[in-house]
């Protein structure tokens, strides 16, 4: 029934549902609204005594109260037969900014006497299940916590972690901390838990025994019975070692906190890599599980005895002695070295004529960024101009001079420096005041340092850069390559024969060192070698 009430026979309810103030400027901004709008929505009461109780309207009350000196003013208000803290709590939870921990009481008190459960006051209330259990779990805050979340010291968010841990737990971390994150809140509180993930074992053949608690924030289950949780956790690990030996491998076993390469069990193996798994059989080799007990994972590595790796060298070794040998065979590191001799010729060749490669250069740079649509092998270089070493710095060559692209580079730093120094030019600026051809230039210079000495063997490049260095050795000029003391030093002393032979008809003895040197002297003068070629290759003259 609606009826007008003085002022003054208005007063709050002890069972209104919000227990949260407002904010003054909330306060303020409500004043300024009915002065200028009136009130709209009327006060909702219920008869007490001689006055009225406000059961929906607190806030708009107290506004009035400031607007209005005469206590005789007349208010609109709703009378209700009794005092009906449901009618109060639906009319609220149509508004906004009701506090959470009031929902949560004048939930549970509507659940209290056992007429209403959780999936009734949802539907009455226009809510989800899980979102009245969630703020149901808001009762489990601790008396200091509530009284923190009231005032607005932390947010819904980390009073919903809080809850994971008991009030001491809750009280504890709210003295220890300044700072309140939600991740730390919830690894403290869950410090004598283990989320159910970490199981190595079908948890749900165990439910009662480990006793999970559910997260009502998140999906999130924690095993509280972490003596159960270790002894189902112990079978698992052991019915994974009689797995693998069932598979046929020589052995299996189990390393706790440690790592093949420091657990003293583990002496006398080396690890089976990628690219020699297929070099053993699965008789051959040890399969260790690795459990870490703290973060409850496994890790799997395959193990052989060092003997058998041993023993299997060997046999490669013998096997590269049955075949031919010539000084074009080269070994990794003389491989390595080509690749490097090759890219730096080609970086000084591209960079020479550095304008009509602009353009490839932006094409490296934009497409590893659609390295989705085809397969990885077809990407070539980083391109980040993050400086791919050709070299390792003990191997560089001899007479090895920085190529034109570094010597760019560095220029520019040098001139980008001395402009921040003089003026406070940042490089950005620096770069974006150059001519355009100059900016082109340093532009390819530093995508050229993204190029590995290896991509330039790639087909991908050979598509749209020539092959200067193939150009060069057609011509007869040197070209790109030279044998030095570092190269030829890496051959075996049956290829040195090979190319004294080659190179003055006979073979000499002695040390290797002054040998080597002569050869050095002979090729430079006479560039006749190529490791890319044919053997036998032409005499020199």
């Amino acid at each position: 029934m609606q009826q007008q009430i003085p002022l003054k026979e208005l007063k709050q309810s002890p069972h209104n549902v919000r227990q949260v103030k407002a904010s003054k400027e909330g306060h303020w901004q409500l004043v300024a609204s009915i002065r200028a709008k009136g009130l709209l929505h009327n006060l909702v009461v219920v008869k007490n005594g001689k006055g009225y109780n406000v059961i929906d309207g607190g806030r708009r009350l107290e506004a009035l109260r400031q607007i209005h000196k005469d206590r005789n003013t007349l208010v609109n208000c709703v009378v209700l037969d009794s005092d009906d803290r449901e009618v109060g709590l639906h009319a609220n939870m149509m508004r906004e900014n009701m506090h959470p921990l009031d929902e949560c009481d004048v939930i549970m008190a509507l659940v209290a006497d056992g007429s209403e459960d959780f999936v009734s006051v949802a539907a009455r209330f226009g809510q989800t299940d899980k979102w009245v259990k969630q703020r149901v779990g808001l009762a489990e805050l601790s008396d200091k916590a509530k009284q923190m979340f009231r005032a607005y010291d932390f947010n819904i968010g980390v009073a919903e972690a809080l809850t994971l841990g008991d009030h001491a737990a809750q009280d504890k971390y709210l003295e220890e901390n300044v700072n309140y994150h939600i991740a730390s809140i919830k690894h403290f509180m869950t410090l004598k838990k283990i989320e159910v993930k970490h199981a190595l074992f079908d948890v749900n053949k165990h439910r009662d025994k480990l006793q999970i608690e559910s997260d009502l924030f998140s999906d999130e289950e924690y095993i509280t019975n972490i003596d159960e949780f270790d002894a189902l956790q112990n079978l698992a690990l052991l019915a994974m070692i009689e797995e693998y030996r069932e598979k046929g491998y020589a052995d299996a076993i189990l390393l706790r906190d440690s790592f093949y390469w420091d657990d003293p069990e583990c002496r006398g193996f080396t690890a089976v890599y990628d690219e020699d798994h297929e070099t053993y059989g699965i008789a051959d080799k040890i399969m260790c599980i690795q459990y870490n007990s703290s973060r409850f994972d496994v890790t799997i590595q395959e193990l052989v005895m060092r003997e058998t790796k041993e023993q299997q060298e060997a046999q490669e070794v013998e096997k590269e002695a049955d075949e031919e040998v010539t000084p074009l065979t080269m070994s990794k590191p003389q491989e390595a070295l080509l690749a490097g001799y090759y890219a730096h010729f080609m970086k000084n060749s591209i960079f020479e004529n550095e304008l009509g490669y602009v353009k490839i250069m932006k094409a490296l740079l934009c497409h590893r960024s659609l390295g989705y649509t085809y397969n990885h092998t077809n990407r070539v270089g980083h391109v980040y101009a993050d400086h791919q070493t050709l070299f390792p710095s003990e191997e560089y060559p001899d007479d090895y001079v920085h190529p034109l692209h570094e010597k760019c580079i560095q220029h520019h730093i040098d001139a980008a420096r001395d402009a921040f120094e003089s003026d406070g030019t940042t490089p950005l600026k620096y770069c974006v005041d150059l001519e355009d051809t100059v900016l082109d230039e340093l532009f390819v210079a530093c995508c050229l340092t993204g190029l590995g000495k290896y991509d330039f063997y790639s087909d991908t490049i050979k598509e749209i850069i020539p092959d200067f260095a193939s150009l060069s050795r057609a011509s007869g000029e040197r070209g790109w390559f030279k044998p030095d003391a570092k190269w030829l030093n890496k051959y075996k002393i049956n290829q040195i024969e090979m190319l004294e032979d080659y190179c003055f008809g006979k073979v000499s003895s002695g040390p290797k060192k002054p040998r080597i040197e002569a050869l050095v002297k002979f090729l430079d003068k006479n560039p006749v070698f190529d490791p890319l070629g044919d053997w036998p290759q032409y005499k020199p003259q």
